[in-house]
């Protein structure tokens, strides 16, 4: 469970790197922690906002926002350059142009293409856009079991009797 929020806090790390690649895998996780925190926002907006009335800082933070529930529009202030950057990256690893992020904007058309190139496996080995994100992944599991095995098999002192 803990490498999941590593990987999160790892990917919201980077969120303004928009050069390199990224796996399905981590495209994919990110992508439901996205909508899992979009609804999250949407429910304390919903919840909060529509049953109170608004105190301290929350007064404040509706009022900047208009007079608006600001949750929703937190969460695409804050995580939506994450998202970007994510989604450029993926295209990366399909050996494609950050600009194909535009089909986006086609509405109702746009979706299914890029679902499709999201979806797809990426391009084997090095690319334009720097090494594949699996193949660096297996570099540092084998790292760990070389590091782990050396550990393991060195000799161990144990004092003798004599001692």
């Amino acid at each position: 469970m803990f490498s999941i929020y590593g990987k999160l806090f790892t990917l919201l790390r980077a969120s303004f790197f928009y050069s390199g690649r990224t796996a399905r895998r981590e495209f994919w996780l990110f992508l439901l922690f996205y909508i899992l925190m979009f609804f999250a926002a949407l429910g304390a907006d919903v919840t909060y906002y529509r049953q109170q009335e608004a105190s301290g800082f929350l007064l404040w933070l509706h009022a900047a926002m208009g007079n608006r529930e600001p949750f929703v529009p937190l969460h695409l202030l804050l995580l939506s350059p994450a998202m970007i950057a994510i989604t450029i990256r993926r295209l990366h690893d399909r050996g494609l142009e950050g600009w194909w992020g535009l089909l986006y904007l086609i509405p109702f058309i746009g979706l299914f293409p890029m679902v499709a190139m999201l979806a797809r496996k990426g391009q084997e080995g090095f690319n334009r856009f720097g090494p594949n994100p699996l193949d660096m992944a297996a570099l540092a599991r084998r790292d760990v079991a070389t590091s782990r095995s050396a550990y393991d098999s060195a000799p161990v002192h144990s004092p003798s009797p004599a001692e």
